[in-house]
């Protein structure tokens, strides 16, 4: 068991960081322990640099990486970790052996003793120390973390990115580090956050890049810091379509996947079925007048589909369709789609609930006991109309200005649709699960709702989703009062995307739900652009 979750569905194996420290910390050694540490950190980044401008021989540059690497988890980590824990940790105490039975390793995430011990650690002090006694106590550890920090984020910054292992001994006290934090004082201890310059960063980017992602895309780590388990979740992830999308050829400023607009695919290989056009002159008289138009899909008496267009008023309830092009779902420039979109769209559409607020699950509920939680059916299909940027915005080249004044007017629209649905193809082919309703006071409504045990891959995966690093999606996303993504059999609700979690024995421990702050909504706007 460890302190910090993992994706539940991935192949992407775990870290394992080599145990090579042979000097044991001792806390009972401690003559100006802080500036020992300091020099022995210092002197072993200065032999870096020696090692780099000489000409050793390839064996020597290989004892030095290999002690420097050494030196640096014997004072960095385990010293971090012994004085935390008020007692000498041993070297096998963290460590285990790799899969394949070879070397010992220690596991990235920290094992889950250590943080429960350290926890105990602190109540027992709380409960059993006045309160300046205490405070003593927190003040030596402050100094001690911070001096760590210093020597941490320095050499970090300077490492040499050829070498793994060290990158890996410095991402695992950055884990560490968070760790202590999180138990000493989360809000004045500062965490270091990933930084284009640290090899830290770069290590798990280039983890990313190698399983499959667009290196374009993480450049919202650039305009969005996070702290170093939340990274290290996001890049155990499997990225989305990875069997449909090749990006090995992107690079940080261009997407050779979705760089170009594209038309409509079908739902399913090999479907034929008709194109559904929208009464663009209807919506060029709703346009030019300055009105904003709103579609309804409708049947024919023969069956046959059909939209109809209508000006938008303010008693009118409406959802706003906000969706990336490259997905060749929803967009399309000759203001048509294929009828299975369509009809696609039309399900989703028919099984949102009314509102968050009010569910409409009374009489839902008193049904609910004589059916499987799977064969639930929607309780309301209260939404008829929506706003789609192919039906409702002129696309002909010869109505450019009618095009220009629609999209001046798409602040308006999603400011004012009832929700905003996000359509992804990574995150619609995510299989999050699917609960029964919860009535539970303060709870979180889970009709259609991804399971508790699968929110931090649903957050992730927002995170990282192709629709998150898209500027034209930021005013959307912003302006949006009530954001939905569209899962596989689920609903996520931007707003209720936290866990019922009230702490009580059973449930999942306070670290495997509090540590990954990008749970907090507001961040999940902070890197589209």
């Amino acid at each position: 068991m460890s302190c910090f979750p993992y994706p539940r569905d991935t192949d992407v194996e775990s870290i394992r960081v080599p145990l090579i420290a042979r000097t044991q910390y001792s806390i009972t050694d401690q003559t100006n322990c802080s500036d020992s540490f300091k020099r022995a950190a210092c002197d072993a980044t200065t032999q870096m640099f020696n090692a780099a401008e000489s000409d050793h021989q390839e064996s020597t540059s290989f004892s030095l990486s290999h002690w420097r690497a050494s030196v640096i988890q014997s004072w960095l980590f385990f010293r971090l970790a012994s004085e935390a824990l008020g007692r000498n940790i041993r070297h096998e105490e963290f460590a285990g052996a790799q899969p394949d039975g070879s070397h010992s390793s220690i596991d990235l995430r920290i094992p889950q003793w250590y943080w429960r011990e350290l926890k105990a650690r602190w109540d027992e002090l709380n409960n059993s120390l006045t309160a300046a006694e205490l405070e003593a106590k927190r003040t030596e550890l402050k100094k001690v973390y911070q001096s760590a920090q210093i020597v941490l984020i320095y050499i970090d910054n300077v490492a040499n990115l050829d070498d793994d292992k060290l990158t890996e001994i410095l991402l695992s006290v950055h884990m560490l580090s968070y760790l202590v934090a999180y138990v000493l004082d989360s809000d004045t201890l500062k965490v270091a956050k990933t930084s284009t310059m640290s090899a830290s960063t770069k290590l798990l980017k280039r983890r990313m890049i190698k399983n499959g992602w667009c290196e374009k895309r993480l450049n919202f780590l650039d305009a969005s810091p996070m702290s170093y388990p939340e990274f290290y979740f996001i890049s155990s992830l499997k990225p989305p379509r990875i069997n449909s999308e090749d990006h090995s050829g992107c690079s940080s400023d261009k997407c050779l996947v979705t760089n170009k607009l594209s038309m409509p695919l079908h739902r399913t290989d090999g479907c034929l079925c008709e194109d559904i056009v929208v009464p663009v002159e209807r919506v060029k008289t709703i346009v030019a007048s300055g009105g904003i138009p709103v579609v309804r899909i409708t049947q024919s008496p023969l069956g046959k589909i059909e939209l109809e267009v209508v000006p938008y008023t303010p008693s009118c309830r409406f959802i706003a369709i906000s969706h990336v092009w490259g997905d060749q779902q929803f967009g399309s420039s000759q203001n048509c789609l294929p009828k299975c979109q369509v009809e696609y769209l039309r399900q989703v559409l028919s099984s949102l609930p009314t509102s968050i607020e009010d569910w409409g699950l009374r009489e839902w509920i008193a049904n609910w006991w004589s059916f499987r939680p799977g064969e639930i059916e929607p309780p309301s299909r209260a939404y008829e109309y929506f706003w789609l940027d192919s039906f409702c915005i002129p696309q002909a080249i010869d109505d450019a200005d009618l095009r220009g004044g629609a999209i001046e007017s798409m602040n308006l629209i999603y400011a004012a649709a009832s929700h905003t649905l996000v359509f992804d193809k990574g995150l619609q082919a995510l299989n999050a699960g699917r609960r029964p309703a919860s009535i539970a006071a303060y709870g979180r409504p889970t009709y259609y709702s991804p399971q508790d045990e699968d929110l931090l891959d649903v957050v992730a995966y927002i995170y990282a989703s192709n629709w998150m690093g898209r500027a034209w999606t930021l005013q959307e996303g912003i302006l949006s009062g009530c954001i939905v993504f569209p899962l596989h059999g689920s609903l996520a609700y931007l707003k209720l995307l936290r866990p019922s979690y009230d702490g009580s024995p059973g449930n999942k421990p306070t670290t495997e739900i509090k540590f990954f702050e990008c749970q907090r909504v507001p961040r999940l706007r902070a890197n589209a652009g």
